[in-house]
């Protein structure tokens, strides 16, 4: 009954209306600032895994179970300058709005239309997004009603404000929103509709004073109240079995190097248990499934991974192999080159493209993504000895450089200071490509010492040394 009667509309007067103090738009803004404080010194407001761990919309978490994704986006804000813009937003609309309609009933007005902007974000995209602008946009749609349908209520000096004096701002919001790159306007359609829609459903709160100054109870504060605090104890309890989780894959990463295949698959499990959205668990398993010969296991992994985080390309170009492992090459290289085209340039893809170009024995598309990935990190170790592997030992002859292949594996091993067997395997095999075979079994002589169990370095160096020292007839 009371909930029904802080809905009711405030009755017309002569004398003026008793306005409310603008308290929960300060009490909004505080909280911002106290949450990007905590985000800061958790590593970072631009960091995503901290915005994700505060609780960032994004869609495939979001439909993957996380509701409270809806609620706290509005919170949460990508650095300083994204923090000063709608907080002087929210305090130049909210404290023009708010003494109309109460601390109650803005702050129902302000959490609903945020998560009306947060839902149709996620719904729309599959970025990460966080800020409040969803919602201040939502208490922009509740001026531009509150002046068309109420202009008594507003007071006389900010009547140019509200109703079609509110809209030329709203539309060049919208419109700047649409030009500049990395803004989030389909929240801001959102919670500009929601604002729109609970403002013709909820009237005003003010009252007579005439009727001695008295001004209605704001009970209904309780829901938006309920539900920041549910989705911030949700984000809380999340972020602490994330926690769990990261570590769970450290030690998985940990028993996997350790040849532990069957203990490592059983930690990602129980990390999957704690927290099933993280696209990494999936990852992580996909490997190894695929480095166990289990290719069907691992497509069906790396498709859940790439579910939850669509813009992995990582877990793209590993499904690539476990098709082709699968036996569907068809799949495999019609996915490879959809991945091609939308990868980023940054070393790390350009690295796993080329080494799974390789395997599908696509060569002068590994080789081009060899480069691509020398250009983004040129002094890549790891870049050059693949190279220079590839450049020396390439089955296709067309696509052999012997003296480029020399010349990336000298500057892989002087990176590496000469203690990685496998680089110093690869000089010895660009050496002997060349010509220099005696050079070839001293390089050879060398990762043998630093892995004296490989059998395929001993293949090698008895090869090197029958062709520096061959047997006179």
């Amino acid at each position: 009954m009371r909930l029904m009667q802080a809905f009711a509309p405030a009755p017309p007067g002569k004398s003026g209306y008793a306005y409310y103090p603008p308290i929960a738009t300060f009490a909004i803004l505080g909280l911002n600032i106290l949450i990007f404080i905590l985000m800061t010194l958790a590593g970072g407001s631009k960091n995503a895994a901290v915005l994700l761990s505060f609780g960032a919309s994004f869609g495939p978490y979001f439909r993957a179970g996380q509701i409270w994704r809806i609620v706290m986006p509005m919170f949460l804000h990508i650095g300083v300058p994204h923090l000063a813009v709608n907080m002087a937003g929210l305090l130049l609309l909210g404290i023009l709005l708010e003494p109309i309609y109460g601390y109650g009933r803005f702050s129902l007005l302000y959490v609903l239309s945020g998560m009306g902007g947060s839902l149709l974000s996620m719904e729309a995209s599959s970025n990460i997004a966080a800020g409040a602008s969803g919602a201040i946009f939502g208490i922009a749609g509740a001026m531009l009603v509150t002046g068309i349908f109420h202009p008594d209520v507003v007071p006389r000096r900010w009547k140019g404000v509200f109703g079609i004096g509110v809209l030329a701002a709203i539309i060049a919001n919208l419109a700047f929103g649409r030009l500049v790159p990395h803004i989030d306007n389909w929240a801001h359609l959102g919670g500009l509709i929601t604002g729109l829609v609970l403002a013709r459903l909820i009237p005003p709160a003010v009252r007579l004073k005439e009727q001695g100054g008295r001004r209605a109870g704001q009970p209904v504060v309780i829901l938006p109240v309920i539900l920041v605090v549910l989705a911030m104890g949700a984000t809380t309890e999340n972020a602490v079995k994330a926690r769990q989780a990261v570590q769970l894959l450290a030690d998985s990463a940990r028993l996997a190097a350790a040849h532990q295949t069957a203990r490592a698959i059983s930690v990602l499990e129980e990390a999957r248990r704690l927290s099933p959205e993280d696209p990494r668990i999936d990852e992580q398993l996909g490997a190894l499934y695929l480095a166990a010969g289990q290719p069907a296991k691992a497509v069906a992994e790396f498709q859940r991974a790439l579910r939850l985080g669509p813009m992995a390309p990582v877990a793209s170009i590993q499904l690539v192999l476990a098709y082709e492992r699968a036996g569907d090459s068809t799949k495999a290289r019609a996915l490879l080159k959809e991945v091609a085209r939308s990868a980023p340039r940054d070393a790390d893809t350009q690295e796993a493209l080329a080494e799974t170009c390789d395997a599908l024995k696509l060569y002068p598309e590994a080789i081009q993504h060899y480069q691509a990935t020398l250009r983004a990190a040129p002094n890549s170790p790891l870049a050059l000895n693949n190279l220079a592997w590839l450049y020396t030992t390439c089955p296709d002859a067309r696509y052999r450089k012997p003296a480029a292949a020399l010349q990336h594996a000298r500057r892989a091993v002087v990176l590496t200071g000469g203690k990685q067997p496998e680089i110093l395997d690869t000089l010895a095999a660009a050496l002997y490509a060349n010509g220099k075979t005696q050079q070839a079994v001293e390089a050879e002589e060398r990762a043998v010492a630093l892995d004296p169990q490989n059998r395929a370095f001993q293949q090698s160096l008895g090869r090197y040394r029958k062709a520096a020292n061959p047997r006179r007839r």
